[in-house]
């Protein structure tokens, strides 16, 4: 190492609603979590970095070729060459990344990496791009190392994120704000233990049978549809890309009064996130067809144990849900929802998380 030490951290992120939206221009509310990515390390020649799940990996400082990494050094490979792009001078990192993201629970643990990759070699070569150049360039890195076609909401909430609070994004026009959350609430992420990669997943063919349906609306984005205008469009598709359409409508319009009810002064309508949530998961379970019976047992057993709101959340085909309950209630839902969970499985199957939001990408001081 040729630099001073220095620290990085980058979220993970759980989204309350607002999925499968992002991929055509719609609104997502996704909150920065306590848990991520950290990278300690120093300026180097080269990007040598290691890693206690995976092997070290040896790169050029401005990545190489992403074909010549292999497993995790693939995101690293792609996130400098993209950084390279936009003009970051070649100054290499080399140092330790540790991570407490689970990998495969939908908490979009590879975004954390590519924004915490990024962030830290930005940092050593004085290289600032605004967070949303940023955010796009680790989208991108995603795409080259790993092929999957996902949207922008994992690398925007990492870097974006702030304690406290939800990410309002149009996925449109990068537009965002933030949304205070109630402090009276405590947010429980719940892992079913079905672990997946996007890449190995039905993600690309949802978003392939949901571009039959956009090429149908005459350059006009999801979120701009009424759901009967949705209808009427429906009529002139295929089943499946109506369904999938449906979904993103309907979610866009369940994210806009999701906003509305956590901005009401005094929170009177707050019970009604539970409604929400609940459309939210059926339509993500019927209309998009990215749930999976463990994740719907967790949403049934969440709201049993006493949960305000609980839904899936992440790209589905396994991972986890997302849960509101009252603070004083967080710590015995948790439990009594593991407990049922491993009951139905006949073993140890779930895992659940009290979390807290937290502040997007940053150098830790």
């Amino acid at each position: 190492m040729t630099g001073a030490a220095r620290s990085f951290w980058a979220p993970g992120r759980a989204n309350l609603i607002g999925e499968h939206t992002d991929y055509s221009g719609g609104l997502v509310l996704p909150v920065a979590l306590d848990l991520g990515v950290r990278i300690d390390g120093a300026a180097d020649e080269r990007i040598r970095l290691r890693s206690e799940r995976g092997e070290p990996i040896d790169l050029p400082a401005d990545g190489g070729a992403v074909e010549d990494a292999s497993g995790w050094g693939r995101f690293v490979a792609a996130v400098a060459g993209e950084l390279a792009a936009l003009g970051r001078p070649a100054v290499g990192l080399a140092g330790h990344v540790s991570s407490n993201l689970p990998i495969g629970a939908g908490l979009s643990s590879s975004a954390a990496l590519e924004v915490a990759v990024g962030t830290a070699l930005g940092a050593v070569a004085d290289f600032a791009p605004d967070p949303i150049e940023l955010a796009l360039a680790a989208q991108r890195a995603e795409h080259r190392a790993v092929g999957v076609p996902s949207g922008i909401m994992d690398q925007a909430a990492s870097l974006l994120g702030r304690a406290g609070h939800a990410l309002l994004l149009d996925t449109g026009s990068l537009a965002y704000e933030h949304v205070p959350l109630p402090t009276e609430l405590e947010l429980v992420i719940v892992d079913s233990g079905v672990h997946h990669a996007l890449e190995d997943s039905g993600y690309a063919t949802r978003r392939h049978e949901l571009e039959r349906a956009l090429a149908a609306l005459d350059g006009r984005l999801p979120g701009d549809l009424t759901a009967a205008e949705a209808d009427e469009v429906a009529k002139h598709l295929d089943p499946t890309a109506a369904r999938r359409l449906r979904h993103v409508v309907t979610e866009n319009e369940r994210v806009r009064r999701a906003v509305e009810v956590l901005r009401e002064p005094g929170l009177p309508s707050l019970d009604e996130l539970g409604d929400l949530f609940r459309a939210g998961h059926e339509s993500l379970r019927r209309d998009f067809e990215v749930s999976t019976p463990e994740l719907d047992l967790l949403v049934d057993l969440a709201y049993d144990a006493g949960a305000l709101a609980a839904r899936m959340t992440g790209g589905g085909f396994g991972g986890s849900i997302v849960v509101l309950v009252d603070a004083d209630r967080a710590a015995a839902l948790a439990g009594e929802v593991v407990a049922a969970y491993d009951a139905r499985a006949g073993g140890p199957a779930g895992t659940a998380r009290i979390c807290r939001t937290a502040d997007g990408a940053r150098e830790l001081s």
